[in-house]
């Protein structure tokens, strides 16, 4: 009797542990990361990570993989300029040498002209609306007086923020060998931003009307690439309040982007996603589609 009741004690066990890790491989079929119902099935994206701010995540994809970056390097390139200007009303001049790299490369521009003198705010806006290279450029040179130096100062803030797993060589987010990060570095980096109040106010700036310049006289006029191709913002408990576009054929359509719900501050930061400048924005819509599936 006692052996056959061991018998039956040990078969019930097993049945026990093969019964729960059926239930919990069901349930990781059904349940997002961080333990919320899965992302809607037509997102694209290769790399993606969402999160409460300053909370837990919700989803992720891919989110330590090394990547092209593409124009999300402007984040970087912001807050490197933001934490080394003491004036942000200084005038800089417009410098020629930076047109022959930007029309070689093909680099998206905040349509600044060659002598034109501008102070660092407008600049800034040129930078994270337009997402300019003209603008990017010329803080830089302005800055540090040449590209390399400028970068020697983003890879210092990735290492002091903890980016283990990024690596500049350009300001404007060029396509290059070792030119790379992922999207859970570029999760800190946007956190430790927002919190400055200036970069704030440039990421959630959808519209800008500059100073007066000598080659602008009534000031330039930037627009945020997020709305420049008529994409909604509106999500179903919410609106996507700021954000920074990208685009290279390697890196794909990126976003990250802010966004409020039901009084809460989403981050996300999504990347590799279909399509390319011409097409409809799918950075865009698969950023609404994953705010749109918080539970």
């Amino acid at each position: 009797m006692r052996k056959q009741f061991r018998m039956w004690m040990v078969f019930l066990l097993l049945l026990f542990f093969v019964l729960g890790g059926v239930l919990l491989q069901r349930a990781g079929k059904t349940m997002g990361v961080a333990g919320v119902s899965k992302p809607d099935a037509r997102i694209s994206s290769k790399h993606y990570l969402l999160k409460e701010r300053n909370g837990s995540e919700i989803y992720r994809k891919g989110e330590r993989q090394r990547i092209s970056i593409a124009s999300l390097t402007k984040i970087m390139t912001a807050i490197c300029i933001i934490e080394n200007v003491d004036d942000f009303e200084e005038i800089t001049t417009v410098p020629q040498s930076i047109f022959f790299e930007i029309e070689q490369n093909n680099l998206a521009t905040a349509g600044l002209i060659s002598g034109e003198e501008i102070n660092y705010w407008d600049l800034l806006h040129g930078i994270m609306l337009p997402s300019g290279s003209d603008a990017v450029m010329t803080a830089a040179l302005s800055l540090c007086g040449d590209e390399e130096s400028f970068v020697e100062l983003m890879n210092e803030k990735a290492a002091q923020l903890g980016m283990t797993d990024t690596h500049f060589t350009n300001p404007t987010g060029l396509d290059e060998a070792n030119h790379y990060s992922t999207v859970w570095d570029m999760m800190i980096l946007l956190e430790y931003a927002l919190k400055n109040e200036s970069f704030y106010q440039l990421f959630t700036s959808l519209n800008y009307q500059g100073q007066t310049t000598n080659l602008h006289p009534e000031g330039n006029y930037f627009t945020s690439s997020m709305i420049s191709r008529g994409e909604s913002l509106e999500l179903s408990n919410g609106r996507i309040i700021g954000g920074k576009t990208g685009y290279t054929s390697k890196a794909g359509l990126c976003l990250a982007s802010l966004a409020e719900i039901d009084g809460k501050e989403y981050l996300l930061i999504i990347a590799g996603c279909k399509g390319n400048e011409e097409s409809k924005q799918f950075n865009v819509v698969e950023s609404r589609q994953l705010y749109n599936s918080i539970n």
